[in-house]
Formats: structure tokens, sequence, C-alpha cells
């Protein structure tokens, strides 16, 4: 027995398989869905959002600017550069081919990319792709606010169900089950001035699900010690801490 490169797992021995065969299937799911899938819309996005803009001078209609969403373009800039990088391991070749032929290159060649020698750390460096790119494919109304990055201080967000996150401003990327911890402790020295759909509002930014009616619940049976009334009719001063706190023993 040997351990599987990518999640250390035990494994049963074979020459040439650096990967368990839970870790092969995701990967190459992982695979698929990068050129099926995510860079196909991320190049739809960048197209939809180029547009021709309105020069102060326009003697010549063809010489407007256009100006393209660059943080989508970076990404298809560093999936590209990916699949670039496997499709030249199988043939030198190949290295130079488009995006797409890459991709089909590497499809092909479904034992050779599984068995490389570097696979975990392909594996591993795709899956930091995917979840960038992931990110950036999520509605904005599905995100919600993971906490901010340790590092430059740059507001972190993500899905619900995130493992991790990248920041946006400093590239680094952490465990989101950490940054929402720290985010929860955080939340004491925040307060809303508001009703409790406001409230309520505020806390689902966080990933927090609460009703409006339930807060109105709590006020009314005095559990809110920190929520103290404004000189307007069902308005309060909530401390957010103290919500999130009350919700997690209400689950």
């Amino acid at each position: 027995m040997t351990d599987c490169q990518h999640c250390h797992k035990p494994m049963k021995t074979t020459a040439d398989n650096p990967l368990c065969q839970t870790c092969r299937e995701t990967y190459w799911t992982l695979i698929r869905q990068l050129g099926h899938v995510q860079l196909p819309a991320l190049r739809s996005i960048m197209l939809r959002q180029a547009r021709i803009g309105t020069p102060a001078h326009t003697p010549n209609k063809g010489n407007a600017p256009l100006l393209i969403d660059t943080h989508a373009q970076d990404l298809i800039a560093d999936s590209e550069a990916w699949l670039a990088e496997q499709a030249g391991k199988i043939r030198a070749a190949y290295a130079g081919y488009d995006w797409r032929k890459a991709w089909y290159a590497i499809i092909s060649n479904r034992h050779t990319i599984l068995n490389m020698p570097t696979a975990a750390d392909d594996y591993a460096a795709l899956e930091h792709i995917i979840r960038r790119n992931e990110q950036a494919l999520t509605p904005e109304d599905e995100l919600i606010i993971l906490g901010t990055c340790p590092k430059c201080d740059s507001m972190l967000t993500g899905t619900p169900e995130a493992e991790s996150v990248t920041c946006q401003g400093c590239h680094s990327e952490w465990a989101a089950p950490a940054i929402k911890a720290a985010r929860d402790e955080r939340l004491w020295q925040m307060q809303i001035t508001g009703t409790p759909s406001d409230a309520a509002k505020e806390l689902k930014r966080y990933g927090l699900t609460v009703s409006r009616n339930l807060i109105s619940q709590w006020l009314k049976r005095g559990k809110l010690s920190h929520a103290t009334p404004t000189e307007h009719k069902r308005q309060y001063t909530f401390n957010l801490g103290e919500l999130a706190a009350l919700l997690d023993c209400h689950r």
C-alpha cells in the first residue's frame, strides 16, 4: 500500500499511478468542466461585457475603444495556460495549440494525463483555477461575505459551501471555514439600525438566513439584550454577533 499523492489516503500500489481512484475521477471531472463549461462561459461573459465606448471625438467610427472585463480575461489566460502546459506534456508541439485544441488533446489522452508523474501538482493547480473561475461565474446574489483577507483586509466573498477562497486583492488563498469563524467573531463589533426585516437582510449578506418574524419573536421574548429601540417605530439597533449566536442556538 502507498498513499495517494493528492489526498494522501492509502491506496493500492501501482507502478504508474500517483492518484487514487477517487482523485483520478474528480481530477478528470474538473478537466472536462474547465473546457466544456467554464472557459466557454468566461469567454461569453467577456464578450457580453465588451462594449463600444463613447470617445470625446469620433472622426473615425472604427476607432472607438473596446472595454472588456479584464478580470474574466485574466481567468481565461490562467485557464488556457494550464491547458497548454498539460497538452505540451503529451507532445511538445501541442503546447502551441489554442485552448480548445489543447483541451481536446488532453481529453483524448486520459491515461497519459492521469498517470503523469506531476499529476498531483497539476490537479492541485487545476483545483485553484476551477475555484477562481467558479466564483467569477456565480451570480452576485448567490455570493455571501465570507470575511476579510488576513493579509490585505480585502472583503472575501464566495458561495456558502466554499471550502477555500482566493482574495481578489492579493491573490492569497485561505480556508473558508477559518475565514468565516473570524468573521463571526467580528460580527459582535458590528451593528445595524433598522427593522427586523433590515437586520435579516443584512445577515443574509453573510450567508446567515433568519426570518424577520423570528427576530421579532426574539425581541418580544427579551432574548436580544443588545438590541436597543430607537425613536422610530419598530426600529432597533441590533448587534449582528448576538443575532448570529441566537441563530446558531435556534438551528
